[in-house]
Parts: structure tokens; C-alpha cells; sequence
């Protein structure tokens, strides 16, 4: 390719530039190669570093360079020849110059030094400390002072212990400033410590809580009246009270702090609390349950479950009852063989408008399990199997799971629990009978295996009782089934707890064992909580008849805390009085028969006859199967005055009712006379509480003759059956007053007379009211005649007939009784009540059909009439207030009849049943 002139001349000048270049670099680096480097004779000083390095040491004789530089030029020099650089090691040590002398003294002198003065701490390093000084503090000890200081009088003084000391004292929180004073002297150092004390807390103050009690929050914070300020304590407690908000369900809820400042260098902590509405549960999802429907899981949740507060809102959140649920998921997942089942960290979000949240459950359920085979088997300390109490058969009978049942723990553990009962029984305190399972996830298959160890046989060493103040030793003694030196037994045991629990003196009963001085004793421990037995009841109501009702009632259930009862009731009002004083010793000259002794005043004034009653009774009882079992029998004497005249009250003013019977043939009703009766009877109780009680049974049967053989001059013959039952409902123990519980009292009685006359209308049954069937008038239920007001036929008609009481009545009460704040004994009650009473005279039915009223009221009877009920039913709230039990109910009639009310609101202090 041919190139152009000019190209070519271009090309040419480039090359020679490239070559210039090249050139004028190769003479630099020679330049650099051969200039001289600079000996450094001594080293900086800093932190860790040694001595300044001498100047070399002069070279052996013999052996000068001609070209050295003067030993006095400093190190460095720009002029210094290469040959003048000695040829020693970097500590003057000998040259290694083959064998050579070495050269003259070194040319290199000392390079620049910076010297920095030593503090006076640093002078004082190791110097004995004469005195430690502190001063600034008021309300933190000295001595709390010096404990923090690693510094002591004796010691030798070191900086970095110093520094330690400051850093601790800060640290401890009691100080806003630390500083350190330091005198120097022949003898040693003194030290002096200057701190400025944080302010201390005079009180701590909360505002706007009311859900929350200043008491449990105060024991959720950190911050407390009379210590010393920590504001990383103040932001700690602020998130304390939001947490013990939360668990509560108030997710919402604000909580401020402030400081006020305060003389004397005090302050007030004040926490002010905005709680805001709580936050319901609106969901729970649950995500892999493919075996359990969510009803199901739903169903044994407390968490998300509605109450008749909340309105379908799903009820509030609680931390602390859902943990309890994430629990029982896990026991129904166990319960039908999911023995891998695992309950994942739920997930909780609040929903869009901030007034609910949403909780989704991840289950992972694992496979279900079968029973491979189950042995259970008793061996001996040599691990031989030997013969079970009982027998191998009875043994085997008391587990029911058998070979291909889905394995269920909570059956086993039922099963097991019997097992050792049996054991335990026999004096085998301390038998043990511990599950083995062994799993086959293959098959999905689980060996049980159950090896009984029973151990000695255990006797009662010592029964010790604590806590109880007032009742003596003996009222819990008498009422235990284990005495000491008996063989151990759990049944009697549990029934001992059962039979003290039942007395109703005390809160809480707590049993514990422990082992005796040797391994064939135990010792056993009641601990008890005394609980008010005294009780001052107060009742009030209105009526249309008596416009005010007052009820008092003094009674003390454990008398001087020898276990007897002293009661005295009074009824007051414009048309009545009663007055009443009753005792009651359980175990009559410490046997087991009981007494009791009962005086009576009583005045009743009704729109159609008053009745006063003086008198008394005295019951005398047997313990057939203690406690629950008791026969007795009541005699009574009393004088009855009826009087269908006008009448007076005992305050002396006239009662403005004249009885419409004054006029009427049925005078014969209102006999006055004596009355002498007794009345034996059979009582079966097994309540876990007497005045209390949320579970068992209580059942009494009675008869009551009247006769003239005994010297009465009224006769009759009375029947009455009692049967009340307690039933504890979801799960709950059955612990006295809590919980929900079902309840349900029933009554019959029958009473008859041989005389012409009848039953006097003092012994007839009236129904209606707070005490029997709610929602109707007092005595307002029962057979009514269609009577005029005179003997005159023209007379005008008594409006509604005249109520005349009844010889058989029956009624019976249903209640669903539930918690609404257990703490302070306020629970709620949901009620239906039926009942009424029957004539069976005929002189009435004949005389006065009364086919003009309905047959709710007929004076007629027939075996149809037994199912003309009068029914009710309602709600109310009870609250167990240190007065006593204040009953207030709501009762709505379901077959009322014309004349009487749609509802009737009473209330009484007292229990019912």
C-alpha cells in the first residue's frame, strides 16, 4: 500500500516523539535508582513504643571511608553519600561488611521528638491511697457509695481502676454527674468523689385507669414511691402498663408519663392512661386442621366466645384465657391420638377500624395413632413382675383402652388415676405407676406400657392444721375420715377436704402431703382461709297491700368458732312481724347427734285474716353415714290466734283491712288453737358448700302429724319432699360460689286433715313471689272462689275471688347462674320457674265450682289439674356483699292472667337454694 507524502512525514514525527519519551524516562529512573536513603536514627515515641535509638557507634579503627560524613550531621541530609549509610543492623548492632571493620561513627543523627507531659493521675500511678472522700450525696449512704469503687484506702492507685469506678457509679443509676478531685502528697493520694444525686420519687400517681386497679399496676411497673429517678425505668413501666393492658384486651390504650418536680429534690411520677374501648376477637381461623372441624376447636375457646355483655361482638381478648386455649387444643388433639400435633405461634392482627382483631391458628396435626398393645404390670424392686393388688383381671379391668382404640390421653390418665387410687387406698402412698409410650410412625402405632412400683406401706405420722384463726382445731378434726396412725388412704383423704369444704367457714381448703421422719410416714397439712360466718342480712320490697317490707336477719354460722349456729331473723313491716332466735349444735356432747333449739313471735296480716303464732321446736338428728346422711325428728309446740275481724298491727294502728270471710260460711277455715305436732325426717346432702354450693345433691323427705293423742288441738297430716341439684357446667372445678353452674330445686307437699273442717288456711300452701315462683305477687298463686262480698246475694262480687290457699303444691325452680365480675362476687342468673297449689276439699269444689274461672285457679281437682302450671321465668343479678347475698330479679309471667302484671321486679338479701 502506498503511503502519501504527508502521511508519511507525519507517521515519522510521532515515532520520533515516542522515541524522545522513552529516553527522558530511562534517565529519571536511573536518577531515582542511585539517590541515597535516609537512615532514620531514632523512632517517634508513641503509645507502645520504646526508647529513642542512640546514634551509631563509631567504626573500628583501620577501616575509614574517606567519603564519611562527620559523625555530628543529622540523619537524613540531603548531601549524605551512599557510602557514608552504616552497614549495621537498625539497633547499632555489628556491621556485616565481609568481615570488615566497620566505618567511622555513624552520620545519621536523632530525628525531631514531641514530648507530651505526663497528668497528674499518671504521676500518682502506684502511689498508696491515704483516703477516700465522698461528698455531694444526701439521701444515698456513704458505705452504698464505696461498694461501687474497686479504689480503696491501702491500695496502691491505679488509673484504669479509677476510670472503672466512674463508669460503675454511673452506671448504678443514682447519679446525673460523677466527678474526682485528687490530692497529691509525699504520703499518698487522696481521693475525692463529687456526685449530684438524681432526684427520689416521692409518689407515684395513675390517672384515667378504671379497668385496672393503682394496686396491680403499681406491681407491674418498675417505678416505686421513696427509690431514686431512673427515666429508662419510667419508659420501661410506661410499656409494662400498655402490656398489662393487652392482656386484658385494651390493645388501644395510651399511657403517658410525666415528671413533676418537687421540693427538696423529690418528684411525682404520674402516668396518665387513656384505655379506649376494649378490642373483641371478630375471628379465629383456624389453618390445617383437616381432621377437626373448626366448630369443634372453636367450641372448647374461651377466647372469641360471646356473653350476654357483649352483644355479638365475640367478646373480649385476654392473653392470659387464650394461652389457656392454645393448651386445651393441644389436650383434644391428644385426646383422639394426634400425639404430634403441634399448635403454631398464632398470628394477630387488628382490624381495619382498630376496634377488633383477627387471630389465625396454624395446626400441623401429625398422624393419628393407634393402640399397638398395652401392658400394665406390677414388678418388685428387682424389677421382677410379681401378683397386682387386686389381681391381674382387676387390674387390667380398671384401664378400658384395649389393642386398636385411637390412643386418648385424657381416658388414660382417668384410668391410671383409678389405678392408683386402689393403691393409695391400701396405705401405697407412694406407688407409682408412670406411662411408657413408644411410638411407630411408620404404622402410626403406640406401645403403652404402665410398670406399678408400690412402694412401702405408709402410715399417718402427723395431721397439722393452718390458718385458721378463729375455728378450733377440733370443728375440722371431727369432720376428717384419716386420723393419725391410721394407714394412708387418698379416698379418705379427699373426702376429709370434701367434708371441711361443706362446713362453708372457710375460702379455700388446700391439702398437701409430705413425707414423715421415715419413708414408711407421711404427714398430712390443711391449710386453711378463714371466711366472714357472720352474716347481717337485710331485705326490702313494695307491695300493693303492705306498701313497705323490711328483712333483717343476725346470724353467726360458727358460733365462738366451735362450729355451732345462732340465728335471729326479724320481718318487719305496717302488717307484720316476725321474730325468731334458732340454735344449732352439730355434734350434740361431741357425738354424732345434733340439736336444735328454735322460739318464735310471729304476726301475719293479710287483706282477709291476721294470724299470730308463739311457740317453739326442738330437733334432735342422727348421723346415719357422716355427713351425708341424717335422720331426725322435730317436735313443735305453738299457739295459732286467726282472727277475720278487723285487725291491729303490733304498733298498735288498725290495719284498715275488714275480712270479706267475716261475713261469708267459710269462718271454719280460721280456727285458733294449739298446735303439737312432730315431724321425723330423712336428709341426704352431699353439697360441696352449705351456703354456697355449686355441686352435689340435696334431697329431704318429711312427714308432720298434728294429733290430738299428743294434745293438739289442730289436726293434721303433712308430706313434703325437697330435691335440689348442683351441676358445675364447661369444664369448671367445683369450687363454692364460682363458675357456671345449673341448678335446680324442686318441692311437693301435701296436707290433709281428718277433721270436717279442713285444714285451717294457716297451714294451706300460697304460692308466688321472690321465694318460690317469681314474676307473680307474694301468696298470690293457688284456688281462688267466685264469693260475693256479703251474704246478700245482690252483694257485688270480691274482685278475682278470694284466694283460699291450697292443700298439694308444687313448685319448681331452674336457674343457669354465671359469673360477671367473680372478683368482687357479682354473678348474673337466667331463671324459668313453674308451680302451683291444688284444693282437694270437696266441701269448696261443691259448694263453688267457679266454671266462670280458668282452670289455673279451679277450686276443683282432678289428676288433669296437675298439669294447670303457672309458669315464669326471668333473670337478675346477685352480688355476695359483705351484708350478704343481695338477690335482684326480674320476673315475667308466661300465662298470666288478666288482673295480674306483665312483670314484677323484687329483691331480697339471702340465699335461695
Amino acid at each position: 500500500m502506498l503511503l502519501s507524502p504527508g502521511l508519511h512525514r507525519s507517521i515519522a514525527r510521532a515515532f520520533a516523539v515516542v522515541v524522545e519519551i522513552a529516553i527522558f524516562g530511562a534517565l529519571l529512573l536511573l536518577l531515582v535508582a542511585g539517590a541515597p536513603r535516609p537512615a532514620f536514627a531514632q523512632m517517634g515515641q508513641g503509645p507502645g513504643s520504646g526508647p529513642p535509638m542512640q546514634p551509631a557507634k563509631p567504626a573500628a579503627r583501620g577501616a575509614a571511608d574517606a567519603g564519611a560524613a562527620p559523625a555530628t550531621k543529622p540523619s537524613g541530609d540531603a548531601g549524605a553519600h551512599p557510602a557514608a549509610e552504616p552497614a549495621g543492623d537498625i539497633d547499632g548492632g555489628a556491621p556485616e561488611a565481609n568481615g570488615a571493620a566497620a566505618s567511622a561513627p555513624a552520620t545519621q543523627a536523632a530525628g525531631p521528638t514531641i514530648n507530651i507531659p505526663q497528668s497528674e493521675a499518671e504521676k500518682a500511678e502506684g502511689t498508696p491511697i491515704t483516703r477516700i472522700d465522698i461528698s455531694g450525696n444526701r439521701r444515698v449512704a456513704r458505705d452504698d457509695i464505696v461498694s461501687y469503687l474497686r479504689e480503696k484506702p491501702g491500695n496502691y492507685f491505679k488509673v484504669d481502676n479509677l476510670a472503672s469506678d466512674v463508669r460503675a457509679l454511673w452506671d448504678s443509676g443514682f447519679f446525673d454527674d460523677v466527678e474526682v478531685d485528687m490530692t497529691r502528697s509525699d504520703h499518698g493520694v487522696i481521693l475525692r468523689f463529687l456526685v449530684r444525686e438524681r432526684p427520689n420519687i416521692k409518689a407515684v400517681e395513675f390517672e384515667g385507669n378504671s379497668e385496672i386497679e393503682n394496686d396491680k399496676l403499681q406491681e407491674a411497673i418498675e417505678v416505686k414511691a421513696n427509690t431514686i429517678l431512673s427515666v429508662p425505668s419510667v419508659r420501661r413501666s410506661v410499656q409494662k402498663i400498655k402490656d398489662a393492658y393487652a392482656e386484658k384486651g385494651y390493645f388501644l390504650a395510651d399511657v403517658e408519663s410525666a415528671v413533676e418536680p418537687q421540693r427538696d429534690n423529690e418528684v411525682i411520677i404520674k402516668f396518665k392512661i387513656t384505655e379506649h374501648a376494649p378490642v373483641t376477637v371478630r375471628r379465629i381461623t383456624f389453618v390445617g386442621n383437616y381432621n377437626v372441624p373448626d366448630d369443634e376447636l372453636r367450641s372448647i375457646m374461651q377466647t372469641g366466645q360471646s356473653s350476654i355483655f357483649s352483644f355479638g361482638s365475640g367478646g373480649p381478648y385476654r392473653q392470659d384465657i387464650f394461652e389457656r386455649d392454645v393448651l386445651m387444643l393441644n389436650a383434644l388433639y391428644y385426646d383422639k391420638g394426634y400425639m404430634n400435633v403441634q399448635v403454631g405461634t398464632p398470628r394477630v392482627m387488628l382490624t381495619p377500624d382498630r376496634e377488633g382483631i383477627e387471630i389465625t391458628l396454624l395446626i400441623h396435626e401429625g398422624p393419628r395413632f393407634k393402640i399397638r398393645q398395652l401392658k400394665i404390670y406390677e414388678r418388685d424392686a428387682d424389677g421382677k413382675e410379681i401378683e397386682p393388688l387386686g389381681g391381674r383381671r382387676a387390674l387390667r379391668q380398671l384401664v378400658r383402652a384395649k389393642s386398636g382404640d385411637y390412643f386418648n390421653r385424657a381416658e388414660l390418665v382417668k384410668d391410671l388415676q383409678a389405678v392408683r387410687t386402689v393403691y393409695r387406698d391400701a396405705g401405697y402412698a407412694n406407688m407409682e405407676a408412670d406411662p411408657e409410650t413408644e411410638l411407630d410412625p411408620v404404622k402410626r402405632e403406640v406401645d403403652i406400657i404402665v410398670p406399678i412400683r408400690r412402694g412401702p406401706l405408709v402410715h399417718v405420722e402427723r395431721i397439722e392444721i393452718k390458718g385458721n384463726t378463729k375455728t378450733r382445731d377440733k370443728v375440722l378434726r371431727r369432720e376428717m375420715e384419716i386420723e393419725e396412725g391410721q394407714l394412708f388412704s387418698e379416698t379418705k383423704l379427699e373426702d376429709s377436704k370434701k367434708r371441711i369444704t361443706a362446713l362453708g367457714y372457710f375460702e379455700r381448703v388446700d391439702v398437701s402431703t409430705e413425707q414423715g421422719s421415715t419413708p414408711e410416714t407421711i404427714n398430712i397439712n390443711f391449710e386453711v382461709t378463714e371466711r366472714p360466718t357472720g352474716t347481717f342480712q337485710v331485705g326490702a320490697g313494695f307491695s300493693s297491700i303492705e306498701n313497705f317490707i323490711a328483712t333483717a336477719q343476725i346470724q353467726q354460722a360458727n358460733l365462738f368458732g366451735n362450729g355451732q349456729s345462732l340465728a335471729l331473723q326479724a320481718q318487719i313491716s305496717g302488717l307484720r312481724q316476725l321474730i325468731s332466735i334458732r340454735f344449732f349444735e352439730p355434734y350434740f356432747l361431741d357425738s354424732d347427734w345434733s340439736t336444735s333449739i328454735e322460739l318464735y313471735d310471729n304476726l301475719l296480716v293479710f287483706p282477709d285474716f291476721s294470724r299470730r303464732s308463739i311457740g317453739g321446736a326442738a330437733t334432735f338428728g342422727y348421723a346415719l353415714v357422716q355427713p351425708w346422711l341424717r335422720i331426725g325428728v322435730t317436735a313443735t309446740v305453738q299457739h295459732d290466734a286467726v282472727d277475720t275481724a278487723n285487725v291491729n298491727t303490733f304498733f298498735g294502728s288498725s290495719s284498715g283491712f275488714v275480712s270479706v270471710f267475716q261475713r261469708l260460711p267459710l269462718a271454719n277455715l280460721f280456727n285458733s288453737g294449739r298446735t303439737i305436732s312432730l315431724r321425723p325426717q330423712i336428709t341426704y346432702d352431699t353439697r360441696n358448700n352449705r351456703l354456697f354450693p355449686s355441686s352435689g345433691v340435696y334431697l329431704q323427705a318429711s312427714t308432720e302429724f298434728a294429733s290430738s293423742a299428743l294434745g293438739s288441738e289442730i289436726e293434721f297430716l303433712r308430706h313434703e319432699f325437697t330435691g335440689r341439684f348442683y351441676y358445675p357446667l364447661f369444664g369448671q372445678t367445683d369450687q363454692p360460689g364460682s363458675g357456671f353452674v345449673l341448678k335446680m330445686n324442686n318441692k311437693v307437699g301435701l296436707i290433709t286433715s281428718p277433721l270436717s273442717n279442713g285444714v285451717p288456711i294457716f297451714a294451706r300452701y300460697f304460692l308466688g313471689g321472690i321465694l318460690d315462683v317469681r314474676g307473680y305477687r307474694l301468696r298470690t298463686l293457688g284456688p281462688r272462689l267466685p264469693l260475693n262480698s256479703a251474704l246478700d246475694v245482690n252483694s257485688a262480687p270480691i274482685a278475682n275471688g278470694a284466694n283460699i290457699g291450697g292443700n298439694l303444691q308444687y313448685y319448681s325452680n331452674l336457674e343457669f347462674e354465671f359469673p360477671i365480675i367473680d372478683k368482687v362476687g357479682i354473678r348474673g342468673v337466667a331463671f324459668v320457674d313453674t308451680g302451683n297449689t291444688w284444693n282437694l276439699e270437696d266441701q269448696f269444689c261443691k259448694t263453688t265450682p267457679a266454671p266462670q274461672f280458668s282452670n289455673l285457679v279451679s277450686p276443683c281437682f282432678s289428676a288433669k289439674s296437675l298439669t294447670y302450671l303457672r309458669w315464669s321465668s326471668g333473670f337478675g343479678i346477685r352480688w355476695f356483699s359483705p351484708l350478704g347475698p343481695l338477690r335482684f330479679e326480674w320476673g315475667f309471667p308466661l300465662n298470666k292472667l288478666s288482673f295480674e302484671e306483665a312483670s314484677v321486679f323484687e329483691f331480697t338479701i339471702g340465699n335461695f337454694f
